[in-house]
């Protein structure tokens, strides 16, 4: 049997190869990663159990104009687009570490001519061969190093998948922070208005010898109190909408047009178990995909002990002046077949097994923690949207009352049973609850998004695909 063929026979042995590790189950690497007696309740604490979490919750919020902001901060976004370049990168390394599975195939090809005046002759040589080397995985150590380099890949799709969630509830947070804005600015302009108004009312009451000098003072300085808080609520109705035009990829020119209202709030979205949170949020599901990539990583160091094996094949024809005088220029061929086994290395294999088990524990205890920290998040929203909830009729409520009473105090002010104290007093209340309303309403909707976000569902209809197909 010639060498070719006796190497051929060897490789289709060794082509199988140890089969790797199996993968440590989801239930398994959640045990390890939740600190000891800590389990996962049936449903929520701050909600019964309830039907699966659905996608598409941008269009169950009933609001266009939110709905086109969100899909042009994704055309547009900056930081997304550096999250789907990682994503290409983590693609095309996968290839890069499975391409050491397959034999490496080159050309080599060559000539040199050389004059000689003297005896006026040209003395030629060339060469021309290929070569096909490669390095037989027969323990699975390069296979683990893709499996890695694959699970890797598969985190940085679903960290991708999860920015682009964050992205649209970034902007819906950012377009309902803007609203509160503009409102309390609004507020603020109604204080400027109502102030003056008394103002006038004062000076009246002056000429008439019904209120002092103090009187009118005290009226002047809560009217430019109320004047200057309307600069102030100026500037944060600037700043929010800048932060939203460079979200959105715009030039930060606070022109962006805002919504005078909040949209109607639908009913609380479907909450699903707790369980389902650990295989539907993108974010827990990558660090997930990290402990795996860890664990192949630690595998490939252990199998780094181990002897590797290669093996080599050469084929052409080499020529040169002197060898084609004497008619020898033949084609030749070399085979080898190489091992490699791992003697000393100054410790440096067995560190590189315990950094990795390092490692690996670090991506456990990191899941664990954001296993932890998706729950918090759920519970936290699911608890406040009911005491949101709760908190509108007592403002509102509250607002209705220090309106009349800030009406029936300004007829006894008029008529010179009430000092002006006494209405200033109930005329700044009524403006802290207007305003203190206004957020309520605002944090309603800003715990919404975050409800919706910490439960996993998409804000599509149909979601993006999180990862394409691995090389």
């Amino acid at each position: 049997m010639r060498a070719p063929a006796l190497l051929i026979a060897l490789a289709a042995v060794f082509i199988a190869g140890c089969p790797l590790k199996p993968a440590p189950p989801q239930e398994e690497t959640v045990r390890q990663a939740m600190p000891a007696e800590t389990l996962i309740p049936p449903s929520w604490k701050a909600a019964p159990a309830d039907c699966p979490v659905a996608d598409g919750w941008l269009q169950s919020l009933n609001d266009p104009p939110l709905a086109a902001l969100v899909a042009e901060a994704l055309d547009n976004n900056l930081d997304l687009r550096q999250a789907a370049e990682r994503v290409i990168a983590a693609q095309q390394t996968v290839v890069v570490v499975g391409a050491q599975l397959l034999p490496q195939v080159g050309v080599t090809l060559g000539g040199r001519a050389l004059h000689d005046d003297e005896h006026n002759g040209v003395k030629d040589s060339s060469v021309a061969y290929a070569s096909v080397a490669w390095e037989v995985d027969v323990w699975g150590k390069l296979r683990a190093q893709r499996a890695s380099a694959a699970a890797g890949y598969e985190a940085t799709a679903l960290d991708y998948a999860y920015a682009r969630q964050s992205l649209a509830a970034t902007a819906a947070r950012s377009w309902y922070l803007a609203i509160e804005a503009r409102r309390l600015l609004a507020v603020a302009e109604r204080a400027v208005s109502i102030y003056r108004e008394l103002l006038k009312l004062v000076l009246i009451r002056q000429s008439a010898g019904k209120d002092t000098g103090l009187d009118v003072v005290n009226a002047q300085s809560n009217l430019e109190s109320a004047l200057s808080a309307v600069e102030s609520a100026r500037e944060a109705y600037g700043n929010i909408r800048r932060a939203l035009e460079v979200l959105l990829g715009r030039y930060p020119a606070a022109e962006i047009e805002v919504a005078a209202v909040y949209p109607q709030l639908p009913a609380p979205p479907a909450t699903g178990v707790p369980a389902s949170l650990l295989k539907r949020r993108p974010d827990v599901v990558a660090a997930e995909r990290v402990v795996l990539a860890a664990f192949r990583n630690t595998e490939a160091a252990q199998l780094a002990l181990l002897p590797d094996f290669s093996i080599a094949l050469i084929g052409g024809r080499w020529s040169d002046t002197a060898i084609t005088l004497l008619r020898l220029n033949p084609w030749m061929e070399k085979a080898e077949i190489g091992i490699s086994v791992p003697i000393y290395e100054g410790g440096k294999l067995l560190a590189q097994i315990k950094i990795a088990n390092a490692q690996q524990a670090q991506a456990v205890a990191r899941y664990g923690s954001l296993i932890l920290k998706a729950f918090r998040e759920v519970e936290s929203t699911l608890a406040n949207e009911q005491l949101l909830k709760n908190r509108v009729p007592f403002e509102e409520k509250a607002l209705l009352d220090r309106t009349e009473a800030v009406r029936i105090a300004t007829i006894q002010y008029t008529a010179g049973r009430r000092d002006l104290l006494w209405v200033s007093n109930l005329q700044s209340s009524q403006l802290s609850t207007e305003a203190e309303l206004v957020r309520v309403r605002a944090l309603q909707h800003l715990n919404r998004i975050g409800l919706l976000l910490a439960l996993g569902g998409s804000f599509e209809t149909v979601p993006a695909t999180l990862a394409r197909e691995t090389p």
